[in-house]
């Protein structure tokens, strides 16, 4: 239950993140005056599950409101954020329905000679309506704008306090780092690196990848392995731990000659450190020894023997 939980507060990030994005370009067509119902539809509706406002609103309401999980306080917290900004949100949406659908309709009407005095009452409270609502879009999302900008603070600072208590935000800040940039602009990504990785990017890909690897994504720690190894070409360790990898992705990929290359290759760095890397040598083994039974089923001898002679030097690295 608990991995469920903290996958999903990811999964609650990331979708705060996309909607924050979405909503700049609302304000951002607000601003030059462009905005239209439509794309204001697109974004906020309280009858559509399928919107990312919407759904934002429910994951949290459900992850939150009467969570007792790892961070209640923070998290009702931030449920109660999302939930303002849908309200807010949703009162900009029917200030812009206002303006955009009925004013159109009683300024032809107004061009018309009120000959009487209720007639002049009412075109008086539509213009008032028209003043009120123009007020409150501009209100309604400057008041959104700000709490999404302070409801990134606390996800910033969430991420850099709590990341190694959760490993899948480790996972989230490298495999998002576009969505983070973005959202975030660069300088600010790099001061939240900065401040959850004070070691440094490197020490922050080399977490990543181990965190991938151990939970078998092996592509994906693969790829932060070859990151961090830009940064620290002399890590023998990591330069195994990345042909390790690939040399698993390719097993599972059923690409056995390309796994072989790739342990094989691993398994001639790891002689210079393999007392660092003998459960991982004691991994490949074992698969290199599957791989050469079933090449030995299939008649494909000379790789069947070339796995079995692989796994047999794993074995002796060991001892």
């Amino acid at each position: 239950m608990r991995d469920r939980s903290q996958w999903l507060v990811v999964e609650l990030l990331r979708d705060f993140l996309q909607v924050w994005l979405h909503f700049q370009e609302i304000y951002r067509r607000y601003r030059q005056g462009v905005l239209t119902f439509e794309e204001m539809a697109s974004f906020i509706d309280d009858k559509d599950p399928h919107l990312p406002l919407f759904r934002l609103k429910e994951i949290s309401h459900k992850l939150f409101r009467h969570s007792e999980g790892d961070h209640p306080g923070e998290g009702r917290l931030f449920d109660l954020a999302v939930g303002s900004i849908f309200h807010e949100a949703m009162k900009a949406r029917e200030n812009l329905y206002q303006l955009q659908v009925y004013r159109p309709y009683y300024q032809e009407l107004r061009r018309r000679k009120a000959s009487s005095a209720y007639e002049q009452r009412l075109h008086a409270e539509f213009s008032k309506i028209g003043r009120r609502a123009e007020r409150g879009l501009r209100e309604g999302l400057l008041e959104t704008r700000r709490l999404f900008k302070d409801t990134l603070e606390q996800i910033r600072a969430f991420l850099v306090r709590c990341w190694q208590d959760n490993p899948l935000l480790v996972r989230f800040i490298l495999r998002n780092e576009d969505l983070l940039r973005r959202a975030y602009g660069r300088g600010g990504f790099e001061a939240l690196v900065a401040e959850a990785f004070p070691e440094g990017l490197p020490a922050a890909l080399k977490e990543g990848a181990m965190s991938f690897m151990r939970g078998e994504h092996f592509s994906e720690a693969e790829r932060l392995f070859s990151r961090y190894l830009r940064h620290r070409p002399e890590d023998l360790e990591v330069h195994f731990l990345r042909l390790y990898c690939r040399g698993f992705d390719a097993y599972l990929r059923n690409r056995f000659g390309a796994s072989l290359r790739a342990f094989g290759r691993a398994v001639e760095i790891a002689r210079g450190i393999k007392d660092g890397v003998k459960g991982y040598l004691e991994r490949i083994a074992e698969v290199v020894s599957r791989m050469g039974r079933e090449l030995q089923e299939e008649g494909r001898r000379r790789q069947a023997s070339r796995a079995l002679k692989l796994a047999e030097e794993c074995r002796l690295l060991c001892l």
